[in-house]
């Protein structure tokens, strides 16, 4: 009983029928005052009725207990049988012809009408044991003394009825609970059968079979939205694993393939003799080797910290523009050897609360992959400008671009469309998602907002309450490549 009462369904039958149980004592209650309380009422009035009877005519015509009085009627008009008494301080003076009270009870009624000088009611057993109800009422005797009429009826058969309401209701509550606990723990097992069914899918399921789902009909209520919450988590969870199963495979390929090279030239370096310059060159191959693998160690640690949460900026204040010339100016000759040239566009004035490390890797990033994809001859535009929430930064080039069916990729790890857009993912196509992890980090985003030719990256950083502000100085005006491209409006490749 106490391992039904531990479970759900076992609180809910127990709760129902205890609401039950309190409804049907209340109900029976009432039913049973209600019982006594009218056919107590209606007793009385018997008596009421049946002792004025008596009592006019007994009276004379002077109000006084008349001696010579005709025989004190037995019973009612309507056959209930009465049973009365006229006592004085001497004696009894005029009875029926059975007369079940005891003489003390007639003088107990007799000394307390007499004393109040009005009726008096009381509940007596008479001399058969039978249980009475008996109404004493004060007569004007002849001599100036108080004579006291009792008239009584017997209230056996009415307890009896009473105490078969009592079986019955007893009886009928009893059905009536079982009934209800039975209906109670039907409906609670038929509510609760989603959640045992989740109960049970929850302990059978495994990495290896997130495909299943709760297939049971419920209703659009609560239980349902249970259902459909518990569906929608098995299905982020199945993602989640899928996702997590292709980073690893393709992280375990990422490693293997510079390992692979790295071994092959270790072999062949030890195979034979070789001369210097061979020699050279094989440790150049290596260490280029080692070099991308510290990378691409230190881009996944930086996105499973990212994952975790533990990926924490350290803010301060960066003037927006100082920071894009910056930025510029250490890819100007990498652009200049492709063929290409950068331009900035920056604000006016301003600042904003970032990690400037971070962000200059964000940028560092976007740039090398525009200078990759700008043809000979066209500009790389780098531009900032404030917005109502924070600062944009965008990187724009005139190549190919993305098509629209591929850009869903271009934030994923290991993403195809990243393979060959960063130094800092070496290829390995983690450059674009760690920078959209920096971008969260700071609060803000990083999008491709392009819908034509060539590529647009923004970066949108937020102001921070407290840290970042947007500055209203007076700009100056700079020199250089800051001012050549002082014609080109926002969206100059879109």
């Amino acid at each position: 009983m106490t391992r039904f009462l531990a479970t759900t369904r076992g609180r809910l039958v127990a709760f129902s029928v205890g609401i039950l149980a309190l409804a049907l004592l209340i109900a029976d209650g009432t039913v049973l005052a209600s019982l006594s309380l009218a056919e107590g009422s209606e007793s009385d009035a018997v008596l009421v009725s049946q002792a004025r009877l008596i009592s006019a005519t007994l009276e004379d015509a002077n109000g006084h207990v008349s001696l010579n009085a005709p025989d004190i009627p037995g019973e009612t008009q309507s056959g209930v049988a009465v049973d009365a008494t006229v006592i004085s301080p001497t004696g009894v003076l005029a009875q029926t012809a059975t007369q079940p009270l005891s003489r003390a009870s007639l003088d107990t009624l007799l000394q307390h009408a007499s004393t109040t000088r009005a009726p008096v009611w009381a509940d007596l057993v008479d001399i058969r044991g039978v249980p009475r109800r008996a109404y004493a009422m004060p007569l004007s005797g002849g001599s100036g003394q108080t004579d006291v009429l009792v008239v009584s009826r017997s209230v056996g058969e009415m307890q009896s009825r009473q105490r078969r309401t009592v079986l019955f209701l007893l009886i009928g509550s009893v059905i009536l609970l079982l009934v209800g606990g039975t209906l109670a723990h039907w409906l609670a097992g038929r509510a609760l059968r989603p959640v045992r069914t989740i109960a049970g899918l929850a302990r059978s399921i495994s990495e290896h079979d997130l495909h299943r789902r709760v297939d049971v009909k419920v209703p659009e209520d609560e239980l349902g939205e249970l259902v459909a919450t518990f569906n929608s988590m098995l299905g982020r969870l199945e993602s989640s694993f899928d996702s997590l199963s292709r980073f690893t495979a393709d992280a375990s390929h990422e490693l293997r393939a510079p390992l692979t090279l790295m071994r092959s030239e270790l072999e062949g370096a030890l195979n034979r003799n070789r001369s210097r310059e061979e020699y050279k060159r094989v440790l150049t191959a290596l260490h280029a080797e080692v070099d991308h693998l510290s990378r691409l160690a230190d881009h996944l640690l930086m996105l499973a910290r990212a994952d975790a949460g533990a990926l924490v900026p350290q803010r301060e204040a960066i003037d927006v523009a100082d920071f894009l010339h910056e930025s510029a100016a250490r890819w100007e000759t990498v652009a200049e050897e492709r063929g290409a040239h950068i331009h900035v566009s920056p604000p006016a004035s301003g600042q904003v609360s970032a990690d400037p490390r971070l962000i200059r890797r964000i940028l560092d990033n976007l740039l090398d992959n525009a200078i990759k994809h700008a043809p000979g001859g066209t500009a790389v535009v780098l531009r900032g400008y404030p917005v109502e929430s924070g600062w944009n930064m965008e990187v724009a080039d005139q190549g190919p671009g993305v098509p629209a069916e591929r850009r869903g990729e271009l934030f994923s790890r290991f993403g195809k469309f990243d393979t060959a857009r960063t130094p800092d993912g070496a290829g390995a196509g983690l450059g674009l998602a760690l920078c959209a992890a920096i971008a969260r980090a700071h609060g803000g985003e990083l999008d491709y907002v392009s819908d034509g030719p060539g590529a647009i990256f923004r970066l949108h950083l937020p102001v921070e309450s407290g840290a970042g502000r947007l500055l209203t100085r007076k700009g100056q005006s700079r020199s250089g490549t800051a001012n050549s491209l002082s014609w080109l409006p926002p969206r100059a490749f879109l």
